[in-house]
């Protein structure tokens, strides 16, 4: 794993929060937890067709000091961007730090 040195980007982490209404109706908004530093490191992107049009994805590997709360479903907000945590690595509990999977989709507005 990487120095601290070069966690030198801010992110936002945001829990999703679902809330029930009195309609029945159910709404799914993000909480913000925590602002983080990262170092962010770039996949090769990849393209599909969704629905009869042209979806782009863009993975993403962030490294950040461990934390135990950051679970999948949960929204990072860098820079403008929303991406959605795909996967947390397993690390062990004297690691200092931990590599968070998460994707950015075009077209993606953070919501569901």
């Amino acid at each position: 794993m990487r120095a601290a040195g070069t966690l030198n980007e801010p992110l936002l982490l945001l829990r999703p929060e679902i809330t029930n209404g009195t309609d029945g109706s159910i709404t799914k908004s993000y909480q913000q937890v925590a602002m983080v530093w990262a170092l962010v490191e770039a996949s090769t992107g990849s393209q599909s067709t969704v629905a009869g049009r042209i979806a782009s994805t863009y993975p993403l590997t962030l490294t950040i000091r461990r934390r135990t709360d950051v679970a999948e479903g949960w929204r990072v907000e860098r820079d403008g961007q929303s991406l959605r945590v795909k996967a947390v690595l397993p690390h062990s509990e004297q690691a200092p730090f931990m590599q968070i999977l998460c994707e950015q989709e075009e077209g993606d507005d953070g919501g569901t």
